[in-house]
């Protein structure tokens, strides 16, 4: 009553009898223009999520082809759960990602927190996603009717799906947004394809920005770089930054573009030279993951180069993106120097500037300017390559570097064809299989010792699951097989004194069996294999739990390996699992040493992922401590890999690192006691200073994504009863003064219609 009273009081002082009649009829007119605006803008028939707030000013800012989503758990179950009722060989998340309330996730159970469906949350986390080492492959209607039926129930507590889908088609789309979300107090999430293994891209109660729809410029955003040409300002900045690390073409990427979309740019421009291909990307395996995820943690190029050219976030020239403060701007190294030992320049200053006109749509007509508030573009540019997606701000589009195309060869050994196992005792059989994996570890990690260039070692590559090599040069397949054959006959003796027949030792070293395969590029290879004709495939295809829900991805340490090389074959076998995109010279010398990529990606050999039941208390007693530097205990060691990091992966006890963190503690006492997964990333030095980044960037956390810098703080009884205060007060009175003001305004119509 009283805050009718208190309308009531407020309109009559401010407007005479006549003055309320004739703005009722305006009101009534520009509602009806409202409406009819709305009606293009917003769809959807759910409930509206924060109906106190002025959606229609924010629908006003937006271009003509923007549309806002009303969602619930129902859209998802409706659009996303049919392609997981599929065989795994016939999903695909390129069927996914245009699905029209922009909520699909590449891991099913990754649309709830923690990407675990089970709302209770007392359940241990050995509990909580059953035993069964399959079900991640399971089609939807064989999982266990318990499973379906928290997934099926709409009101499930845990689905961390937002109920405001935007999808931004220009940058002022994305100002109005995020100058919408600050005025209003609202978070953000953002999403390219949904493809984070830990849940990163979505979350609930957020205005999420699907950047699906977003302006694509990789189709025609190659540019050759000239030597002879000056470049100037911020335009000009790529190729300046391009041609001193001595390279002459660079690609510009949409926000919304994925790996498939830029490498079928690639491929195209690629097609179109009369004298062979010129350009070749660094990217990732699946061409669903979009460049900026893959590439803001780190940036695994198993397949395209990787261990060549460098990690992905060594390939970013310029990034354009718009911050939690509503400026868009865009920034990249303006000076640098050279740096003994490294073989691109170390950047020394990161400049960036503002646009001065960001309502904007046209993007021939966008000026750029100083910016109004003091930006840290040096910590901003350190951050964000390596740091993470989704928490910094929104990525517009990013200038990366394109190298000169190599051919790429694939192999496959073949060794089961060379080796009858019915004829031998299994310690016969380890024995071979032991020398091949001490094979690949000199010849990725110590090639000279095997009479290997150090050059021809970084040519080739393998990702976890792959069955071949992935050899960038004519004839780089070719030096990997010949030097198998050679290594092998080097410990033929051994051999046979370890009890393997001479038969079995002679039939190896002349197994004929390797199989080479020679492509112009990776998109050619598979596009060749593609499930949907014309696109980049997945890799893996969507699964029903997170990829790596029940594993740890250990970077196991390059000089550990070397120095240990029984041990880790015994336990950290490199082949088949192990990730090799490390330890090539480029992994450490491409960095430009202002990135936050950690310490264990620039030193790391391999990438092993590992069942948390492994990772015990042996393993951070005896190995952790040799592995990775533990005396001081103020800084614990970053070693796990962000690339594909999941949700239940911690580190060991925060007060003894000796022991692992228990599996059958409940999540909260994981999360009160165990090292946070962002500190098993990064170590606790680097870790700390992201933070302040992130504070300073983002002080209200505005983007505050599972998983991501500062989302581990321990948030104040404060700051959340000031969310929810908030929020629900403006609520109560907005919608109280807005009720009575509407039955006002329609009394006075209704009189004059008398």
């Amino acid at each position: 009553r009283a805050q009718r009273l208190s309308c009531t009081f407020f309109i009559i002082r401010r407007i005479s009898t006549m003055k309320l009649y004739i703005g009722a009829l305006i009101l009534l007119s520009v509602a009806k223009l409202s409406v009819a605006r709305a009606t293009a803008n917003v769809r959807g028939l759910q409930e509206e999520w924060r109906a106190d707030l002025p959606w229609t000013d924010l629908i006003s800012k937006l271009s003509s082809s923007t549309y806002l989503v009303n969602t619930s758990p129902s859209d998802f179950i409706d659009q996303c759960i049919p392609e997981f009722d599929k065989s795994y060989e016939n999903r695909s998340n390129h069927n996914m990602i245009d699905q029209p309330s922009g909520l699909c996730m590449d891991q099913l159970f990754c649309a709830f927190e923690e990407c675990n469906p089970n709302p209770d949350r007392s359940v241990p986390l050995i509990n909580q996603q059953g035993d069964d080492p399959y079900l991640a492959y399971y089609s939807y209607s064989d999982l266990d009717d318990s499973i379906k039926k928290v997934v099926d129930d709409t009101s499930n507590p845990t689905y961390n799906l937002p109920s405001k889908v935007l999808f931004p088609v220009v940058a002022s789309d994305v100002v109005a947004a995020i100058n919408f979300a600050k005025e209003h107090g609202l978070e953000v999430s953002v999403k390219n394809s949904g493809h984070n293994y830990a849940g990163a891209s979505t979350k609930k109660n957020t205005l999420h920005l699907n950047m699906n729809k977003y302006t694509q410029y990789a189709a025609t955003g190659i540019m050759d770089c000239d030597a002879e040409i000056t470049y100037e300002d911020m335009t000009g900045q790529p190729c300046r930054l391009s041609l001193a690390k001595g390279k002459s073409a660079v690609i510009r990427v949409g926000g919304g573009e994925n790996w498939d979309k830029t490498y079928r740019a690639v491929l195209a421009a690629n097609q179109e030279q009369e004298g062979g291909y010129k350009y070749h990307p660094v990217g990732g395996a699946a061409g669903t993951v979009s460049p900026m995820g893959w590439t803001f943690q780190g940036g695994l190029g198993g397949t395209t180069g990787g261990r060549l050219y460098g990690f992905g976030a060594d390939q970013v020239l310029q990034l354009e993106m718009v911050l939690p403060n509503g400026q868009h701007v865009k920034f990249g190294p303006t000076e640098w120097e050279v740096s003994e030992g490294y073989d691109v320049p170390k950047t020394t200053t990161v400049a960036g500037v503002c646009r001065t006109n960001p309502d904007e749509m046209d993007e021939d007509n966008w000026l750029w300017g100083d910016c109004s508030e003091d930006i840290n573009f040096d910590d901003l540019w350190f951050a964000v390559r390596g740091g993470g997606g989704g928490t910094w701000g929104v990525i517009l589009s990013m200038h990366l570097q394109l190298h000169e195309h190599l051919p790429l060869e694939r192999l496959f050994m073949n060794l089961e064809e060379c080796i009858n196992e019915d004829e031998l005792e299994p310690s016969q059989l380890q024995s071979l299989v032991n020398a091949y994996q001490e094979f690949e570890i000199k010849a990725m990690f110590d090639p000279e010792s095997i009479n290997v260039t150090e050059g021809e070692s970084n040519a080739c590559g393998w990702p976890t699951g792959d069955a071949f090599y992935s050899c960038y040069g004519e004839g780089s397949a070719k030096v990997f097989e010949t030097a198998w054959k050679k290594y092998l006959e080097s410990i033929s003796q051994r051999l046979i004194d370890d009890g393997v027949p001479v038969d079995q030792v002679d039939a190896s070293l002349n197994c004929t069996g390797s199989v080479i395969q020679s492509f112009d590029s990776y998109a050619d290879l598979v596009l060749s294999m593609t499930p949907i004709p014309g696109k980049i495939p997945d890799s893996p295809q969507p699964m029903i739990t997170s990829t790596t829900a029940t594993s740890s991805n250990i970077i196991i340490p390059k000089k550990w390996v070397l120095e240990n090389i029984e041990t880790a074959v015994t336990y950290f076998p490199p082949a088949p699992s192990g990730y090799k995109a490390f330890a090539g010279r480029s992994t450490a010398a491409t960095s430009d040493q202002a990135n936050s990529l950690s310490r264990a990606h620039r030193d790391g050999a391999y990438m092993m992922f590992i069942d948390h039941n492994l990772v015990g208390d042996d393993f951070f007693t005896y190995l952790f401590p040799e592995m990775f530097d533990t005396s001081d205990t103020t800084n614990f060691p970053g070693f796990i890999g962000s690339n594909h990091a999941g949700p239940n992966t911690r580190g060991p006890l925060k007060e003894d690192w000796t022991k692992a963190c228990p599996l059958d503690w409940t999540a909260e006492e994981r999360d009160e006691k165990c090292i946070s997964l962002q500190e098993a990333i990064y170590g606790t030095k680097l870790l700390k200073r992201l933070e302040q980044i992130k504070e300073d960037i983002d002080p209200n956390y505005m983007f505050d994504c599972y998983g991501c810098i500062g989302n581990n703080r321990i948030k104040s009884v404060d700051e959340e009863e000031e969310k929810t205060d908030d929020s629900s007060s403006a609520s109560s009175m907005l919608v109280t003064c807005c009720s009575y003001l509407i039955y006002v305004v329609c009394a006075a119509f209704g009189f004059a219609m008398l």
